[in-house]
């Protein structure tokens, strides 16, 4: 009876310790992500991915920072606040090791159809001395022909930087020069005529997202929030 049991528990002891070791090789992957609100005006949203509360009551304007969650595949949810079984998006986004996402909510000038935009961010280092930063454009107008209005971004020391944005419109990054400000402007497409005017103090080696956003043909309506990356 001795040399049974000897051998099955020296086999219990093989498997606990190989189980063991198989649960340390498994990597602890992460992806990080950011939301922001950017429909002028009171509304609030809550925030899930899958069960997990990831915000309640973003405000326009706000800007969640990154969350670090693992990386894996998630269902994106944002509902009012406070109404849980009010779904307004659910949508899947992949986080992937060591990445970076964040998700905008827009909407048109009218205030009639919500838009959401989730893209991955590209915080590389932009090379010596520079940042660098994008567009997310959820202004909407019309010309008098009633053709979508484009949206030029352009500054005082640089000809354009993008052109002819409409609703909705996401823009790769463009280097800039780092530890300066520049004066951004958003021209009414292909004319000199200024809609709005946006100081960006960029430093070194950070990375901004602009979002543009209301009404562009009223000064007072057309807005544009920044989110610093890094």
């Amino acid at each position: 009876m001795k040399h049974l049991i000897i051998p099955v528990i020296i086999l219990l002891v093989m498997l606990g310790a190989c189980k063991k070791n198989s649960d340390s090789a498994v990597p602890d992957t992460h992806g990080s992500f950011l939301f922001v609100n950017a429909i002028p005006g009171n509304l609030q949203f809550d925030v899930r991915l899958d069960t997990n509360q990831f915000a309640s009551n973003v405000g326009y304007g706000t800007n969640t920072g990154y969350k670090s969650y693992r990386a894996q595949k998630y269902n994106l949810i944002i509902t009012p606040s406070g109404q849980p079984n009010v779904v307004l998006y659910n949508a899947e986004i992949f986080l992937r090791n060591n990445r970076y996402y964040s998700a905008y909510l827009g909407a048109d000038s009218a205030m009639a159809n919500m838009v959401l935009i989730t893209t991955e961010d590209d915080l590389s280092n932009p090379g010596e001395g520079l940042a660098k930063f994008r567009v997310i454009n959820f202004t909407q107008a019309f010309k008098p022909n009633r053709t979508p209005l484009g949206i030029d971004v352009v500054s005082d020391t640089f000809p354009r930087f993008f052109r002819g944005l409409t609703f909705p419109a996401q823009t790769g990054f463009a280097p800039i020069a780092g530890d300066s400000t520049y004066k951004i402007n958003f021209r009414w497409g292909d004319s000199s005529k200024v809609l709005k005017t946006f100081n960006l103090a960029a430093q070194t080696g950070k990375t901004y997202t602009l979002i543009s956003n209301g009404y562009p043909l009223d000064p007072n309506k057309f807005n544009v929030l920044m989110v610093q990356h890094n």
